[in-house]
């Protein structure tokens, strides 16, 4: 495999993810989807070179079936003749099919060491796990915060979790099978990298290890409700945006939900922590989860933020409490 032709696949890929990101149902626009479309057309040639690059680069590779993937979906860009209605479907069903085509994309350039922004699409569906999932957690840990017990509870949890992502690695079908009944609530890149879920686990694990309850309070709630407030925001109003296409709005949504909701959180599960002290946990945990939302980029934020989380109103707490 030529090295030249593994690194002219990433500035190609991250203006796809440019693009699909652009493309996103929550802030599509009509008068914007020309500009859009002039982007994909414009990707045709690079990508038809980089076929044609180097004899390496063979048919039974994972990265040129990947790149053949999205370069046989470039040629499927929807009538600009189509009414408004009919137009906007069209383009999300093309944007669905790129999707997954970059998510293999992705999984085959991070094999050679080239990672991309993995691409999160706007679903209400997670969204709503995630508060759930997290909300309920945060009131188990809240009537039941002994060590012992927590792990009792989630380490079959965990073990199911990583066998099973052991096992669908090694057999496409019960990939499959395993990816379309969490279809609703998964993004493309789980097609192919571990399972958020399976990252969540890990953090949950840990945190009833650690065994610091207030700490593990301030981790699940802020991975509950900061997370979903960014990607709400920042899909929806964000403007100005890091390299990794995160937004100033989502990071400032995450810190404002997490921080509201760590300190209610405090204040109802654990009442004999004090005002100030409850103020300084959820502010510093808020802040220090939208920090690894920001810059995790290799290991999935579902463990990053709640685990720096934890770290940050862990030291408040030794500090102060």
């Amino acid at each position: 495999m030529s090295a030249s032709v593994v690194a002219a696949c990433e500035p190609l890929a991250v203006e796809l993810h440019a693009t699909l990101a652009a493309l996103d149902p929550a802030r599509l626009r009509a008068d914007a989807l020309p500009a859009l479309r002039a982007r994909l057309e414009h990707l045709r040639a690079p990508l038809d070179r980089l076929l044609k690059a180097t004899a390496d680069l063979t048919q039974g590779g994972p990265l040129w079936s990947a790149l053949h993937g999205v370069r046989t979906h470039l040629d499927t860009l929807p009538d600009p003749g189509l009414p408004a209605r009919a137009a906007r479907r069209a383009w999300i069903r093309l944007r669905t099919a790129l999707l997954r085509a970059y998510a293999a994309w992705s999984a085959a350039l991070a094999a050679w060491d080239v990672h991309v922004p993995a691409l999160r699409p706007t679903n209400y569906a997670r969204n709503l796990l995630h508060v759930a999932s997290g909300t309920t957690a945060a009131i188990v840990l809240a009537l039941f915060p002994w060590r012992t017990l927590l792990l009792a509870i989630i380490t079959p949890v965990l073990v199911w979790a990583w066998t099973v992502e052991f096992l669908r690695r090694r057999n496409p079908g019960l990939n499959a099978r395993v990816m379309a009944v969490f279809a609703p609530v998964a993004h493309p890149h789980e097609w192919h990298r571990v399972n958020s879920a399976t990252w969540y686990a890990s953090a949950l694990f840990l945190l009833a290890w650690a065994d610091i309850p207030t700490a593990s309070m301030v981790a699940l709630v802020s991975l509950a409700w900061g997370d979903p407030a960014a990607a709400i925001v920042g899909r929806r109003f964000g403007r100005t945006r890091f390299a990794n296409g995160r937004s100033v709005e989502g990071t400032a949504a995450f810190i404002a939900a997490a921080s509201v909701a760590s300190f209610v959180a405090l204040r109802l599960g654990f009442p004999g922590v004090d005002l100030p002290l409850a103020v300084g946990m959820a502010a510093a945990g808020a802040v220090a989860g939208a920090v690894a939302e920001l810059v995790s980029r290799r290991v999935d934020d579902n463990f990053s933020i709640p685990v720096s989380a934890a770290v940050a109103a862990a030291m408040v707490g030794l500090a102060f409490g």
